[in-house]
């Protein structure tokens, strides 16, 4: 049976037993899951910029083989057109010279007739001898008959000399013009070889790029897949960090009242909250906060917006140098694109401090502050048009 003064050294000892457990705080442990599931997070949004890098580089490849496609296609079409010119002007002159090898086979032919009647009269002189012929000439009745047997034995033997000559030239033009159409033929089949060569290489290289451009699409998709990978995966992380967020234990009883304005003026909203044209791809695209931009790019102050916990400080993907304060009741606060942090995780930082720089680190086109407002652990209070996320609230309604 235990007495009072057992039971007073039971209870001691239990007291320092669990006085002598370590205790972690929560926030501490879960910050730090923060910052390691950040940190993939930042691996993951490297891994995509650089499949998007090389993405971008083989599309603009691909546009690249396709136009140089379509120039060699557009020049073989050109080749084979001068393909069939040559062949129709070599077959042109083909029919000109069969023309020709016939007409110059008719003077040859007539030539030999010629050469033939000359033949026959100078064996017929030669067999009567010159006496014969002159006894012709002496055959005559008076001597007009003398003089007109001799003009007429004249004019035979003349004409006979002038048609073989006539014959001669007319060959030797048409030799000529046959020889012209020979050379021109082959000159023709010279340039039909040629064509017909370039073209075959034309054939090869377009073949080549045919291959390039099937290879280049395959990495093109598989570019694409894993740009969806990661994105899928990214989409995971940032679910993930956001869940670790609202679970994370604070301090603080969330926002009371208006937030201050979260960068030392002079400044201007150069982005709105909601739906708008993204600056990068030109495409719709959701803005979960608000863009504050101070005026002629100056670094001003970036100011806490409210008392909180620092839960991130550090580089996080398109956000560039960013800032996360927890603010109790599952609130936080977020300030994106700094040049300078002037705060770490873990410190409490007062409403108005100090916290950075203004900058244009991540994914940023000028100077500016991206802040945001988020609520992760009780419902929306609207829902947002078009899809809008639920977890977001305006962060022009706490101004």
């Amino acid at each position: 049976m235990l007495t009072g003064r057992n039971v007073w050294l039971i209870g001691l000892l239990l007291l320092l037993f669990i006085a002598s457990v370590p205790v972690l705080p929560v926030s501490a442990i879960t910050t730090d899951e923060i910052e390691e599931r950040q940190q993939e997070l930042e691996e993951v949004e490297k891994r995509r910029r650089d499949e998007k890098s090389a993405l971008e580089q083989r599309l603009n490849r691909e546009a690249a083989l396709k136009e140089e496609l379509k120039q060699l296609e557009s020049r073989i079409h050109e080749l084979r057109a001068e393909q069939e010119r040559l062949g129709g002007e070599i077959a042109l002159v083909q029919v000109e010279i069969e023309q020709a090898e016939s007409e110059l086979a008719e003077a040859e032919e007539d030539l030999l007739y010629q050469e033939g009647l000359l033949k026959l009269r100078l064996r017929a002189i030669q067999q009567h001898g010159v006496v014969s012929y002159i006894e012709v000439l002496f055959e005559s009745s008076s001597f007009p008959d003398f003089l007109t047997r001799l003009h007429n034995l004249s004019i035979i033997a003349s004409n006979d000399l002038r048609l073989i000559e006539e014959i001669q030239e007319e060959r030797d033009v048409i030799q000529a013009w046959k020889d012209e159409l020979e050379e021109k033929k082959a000159e023709l089949e010279s340039m039909h070889r040629q064509v017909a060569s370039n073209e075959a290489e034309l054939e090869r290289a377009a073949g080549d790029r045919v291959i390039l451009l099937g290879e280049l699409e395959g990495e093109i998709a598989s570019n694409l897949k894993a740009i969806q990978d990661l994105e899928e995966e990214a989409q995971e992380l940032d679910s993930l960090i956001k869940q670790l967020i609202a679970e994370a234990a604070s301090q603080f009883s969330g926002l009371d009242g208006e937030l201050l304005w979260p960068i030392e003026p002079p400044t201007w909203i150069s982005s709105g909250y909601g739906w708008r044209r993204d600056p990068f791809s030109g495409a719709q695209a959701w803005h979960g906060g608000i863009d504050l931009a101070p005026h002629h790019g100056a670094a001003n102050y970036i100011l806490a917006a409210a008392v909180g916990e620092v839960i991130y400080s550090g580089w996080n993907g398109g956000y560039g140098n960013c800032i996360m304060i927890d603010h109790g009741d599952g609130t936080v606060t977020l300030y994106a694109h700094m040049s300078t942090l002037l705060v770490q995780k873990g410190e409490v930082v007062s409403r108005g401090q100090r916290i950075a720089r203004a900058g244009t680190t991540g994914y940023s086109t000028g100077v500016h502050l991206h802040f945001e407002v988020r609520e992760f652990n009780k419902p929306a209070v609207r829902t947002y048009p078009r899809g809008g996320p639920d977890h977001r609230y305006n962060p022009m309604d706490y101004f």
